[in-house]
């Protein structure tokens, strides 16, 4: 429970807003990164670890000889928010002890 990911992606945002401003190339750069980590670890990986619940449960059913397939799920909006948050204190916390 905090995602990892989106904790240190907005720490590093954080530092890069405190540092370059909001209207650098930079910051810019590290939103996109920031969405493209978020969106991954809500939408498309718990998609995917639900797809993998689903394929476990029909290779259960018919009692197949297959070999279960890992099934990781995504994080929820509220692990994404949590991260947010950390991140954020962590990012402001190397900024200020960095500076």
């Amino acid at each position: 429970m905090p995602s990892s990911h989106a904790a240190t992606s907005i720490a590093v945002w954080t530092v890069v807003l405190l540092t370059d401003g909001p209207k650098s190339a930079v910051f810019g750069l590290a939103t996109l990164i920031v969405l493209i980590v978020c969106y991954d670890a809500v939408k498309v990986r718990r998609s995917v670890g639900e797809q993998g619940e689903a394929l476990q449960s029909l290779i259960k059913e018919v009692k197949s000889d297959v070999s279960l397939p890992r099934a990781a799920k995504g994080h929820t909006p509220l692990e994404i928010f949590a991260g947010a948050v950390l991140g954020v204190i962590v990012g402001y916390v190397v900024f200020i002890a960095t500076k």
